[in-house]
């Protein structure tokens, strides 16, 4: 243990050098590509937000939305540190939607340095390594990792808590539990879920003290203060929706707006998280749920190798740690089991532990001594990169990451140019009234994003003639914009009835499907 016991700051090792730049070479991959991929809602979602702070107002305390109109688009969401730190750069360099790419594989990194120290402080630097190394190359955490979203750092100070508890555990030492303490604190405020993670550091407090832990000032101040801070956000956050209606599914469900707004609408077909019986007994969710930890999350190998140390390593010291915090991260799977279908980076906090528990068997093949006694002085170790290198390579094509995440060849370019052409022709300073889903398209920021304007949005069941000239007379809306026309005039007579007296707006290179309206012109015959 003689290594897993220098400071963390100590990071340096070279064959942590070599992860991090194989970690860099993936996550660069299709960098410069649009919001155009898999879950390009909530990247929208959070490059409008950076752009509100950058283009209004830089206050951290009250984010904005381009969804909630122009008088009061406050929105109740977590703490938007990774939003903010976008919109600084933004102010040094101007708006580019890569800088929030850019901060994404800052924090990305990070969690692969994070994950090797905790992994050598807990069972030696070999076990950090591995660790560190299927961290690098996890397809999920690669794609989720150059993506702008708020899981990514919620990650690494989840990491990050876990390392300083262990650290001031050991040492005693105050500051240590002061940066434990924010690390914590942090990772719970940029996003709720990561307040599972006092479980493990209970654990951790319970295998160095016992109950003795409770009287351990500096832990029980610590945890109370990143606990206690976390609850003033998110109270804070939960003031601003009862005030504006408008939130990111903290406390309440996402896809709605507050009165008059609501009443006049139709249905808001609402998103919730929570598991439901009928998912809990559905067969196909779990073996799904398998798969996508196999080949996304963590490669066939670490997924083989995982289970195996799962398996076999009861009576390794400190293992225990790890079966606390996969537990409580597959409980909080079982208990949102909506949530984590339709979304993979849901389960991006299974992958550090579980990266640790493979470090536990594939250490030899990250141990310089091992590789010496056994491969030779320099065989050993290039035998051992050049494996490692093309199980990499073969794991990253075989996830299907690619074709299914990224999309480089079936990006939805279409709302980008639809949104470019309303841009060219509608008033900076106009509000505009949008349909982009059949269904769950209320609160959508995309099209209005790439419009660059702010507005409303609903999808089919929630428009209707009365929400449309509601807006237009209290709020301000000057136009109606859909890009499902098709489907408004199916399914809504009565609002196609309205529209027809209102003006036809031409938009020169939107997708086939738009129809944009002209709110205060009437239509000439």
């Amino acid at each position: 243990m003689g290594s897993s016991r220098s400071s963390f700051l100590t990071l340096f090792d070279p064959a942590l050098i070599l992860i991090l730049a194989l970690g860099l070479y993936f996550r660069w991959q299709f960098i410069h590509l649009p919001m155009a991929e898999a879950h390009r809602w909530r990247e929208v979602t959070n490059a409008d937000v950076a752009r509100q702070f950058y283009e209004r107002s830089m206050n951290i305390f009250w984010p904005q939305v381009n969804w909630g109109g122009a008088e009061n688009p406050y929105v109740g969401m977590e703490f938007p540190l990774m939003h903010w730190m976008v919109a600084a750069m933004y102010s040094l360099w101007g708006e580019q939607t890569i800088f929030g790419r850019y901060v994404s594989i800052f924090f990305s990194l990070w969690t692969v340095c994070a994950t090797f120290a905790l992994g050598r402080r807990l069972f030696g630097a070999p076990v950090g390594r591995a660790a560190a190394f299927l961290m690098a190359i996890s397809p999920s955490a690669v794609f989720f990792g150059r993506f702008f979203i708020s899981d990514t750092p919620m990650v690494t100070f989840s990491v990050l808590a876990m390392l300083g508890w262990v650290t001031y555990f050991e040492t005693g030492a105050t500051r240590t539990a002061v940066w434990a303490s924010v690390a914590t604190a942090m990772a719970c405020l940029v996003k709720i879920p990561a307040l599972m993670i006092m479980a493990p550091i209970a654990w951790v407090a319970w295998e160095a003290k016992r109950w003795r832990a409770l009287n351990d000032r500096g832990f029980m101040i610590g945890c109370t203060a990143a606990v206690l801070a976390a609850g003033l956000w998110y109270w804070h956050a939960d003031r601003i929706y009862h005030d504006t209606g408008l939130s990111e599914a903290i406390w309440h469900p996402s896809g709605t707006y507050g009165p008059p707004i609501s009443l006049a609408a139709g249905k808001f077909i609402t998103i919730y998280h929570w598991s439901t019986r009928a998912q809990l007994t559905d067969w196909g969710f779990w073996q799904g749920m398998v798969t996508r930890i196999w080949a996304l999350h963590l490669t066939p190998g670490g997924f083989i190798l995982g289970l195996f140390a799962l398996l076999t390593t009861w009576r390794r010291p400190r293992r225990h740690i790890l079966d606390a915090w996969l537990g409580v991260v597959l409980l909080f799977i079982v208990v949102t089991i909506e949530g984590n279908k339709n979304h993979e980076f849901h389960q991006l906090p299974f992958t550090p532990p579980a990266a640790l528990m493979f470090g536990l068997v594939a250490a030899p093949a990250f141990d310089a001594v091992w590789l010496r006694a056994n491969g030779g002085l320099w065989l050993g170790a290039l035998g051992s990169a050049a494996t490692l290198l093309a199980v990499s390579l073969l794991s990253f094509d075989y996830s299907g990451v690619v074709p299914n995440f990224f999309r480089p060849q079936m990006l939805d370019l279409g709302t980008i140019s639809t949104g470019q052409a309303i841009e060219r022709v509608v008033d900076p300073n106009a509000l505009i009234v949008t349909v982009e889903y059949e269904q769950f398209g209320n609160n959508s920021p995309i099209l209005l994003y790439w419009a660059h304007r702010r507005g409303w949005s609903f999808d089919l069941a929630a428009i209707t003639p009365h929400v449309i000239e509601l807006l237009r007379k209290e709020q301000g809306a000057r136009y109606f914009v859909s890009t499902v026309w098709p489907a408004v005039a199916r399914d809504h007579p009565d609002v196609v009835a309205y529209l027809q007296t209102k003006k036809q707006v031409v938009l020169d290179g939107a997708s086939r499907e738009t129809m944009m309206f002209d709110l205060e012109t009437p239509a000439t015959n």
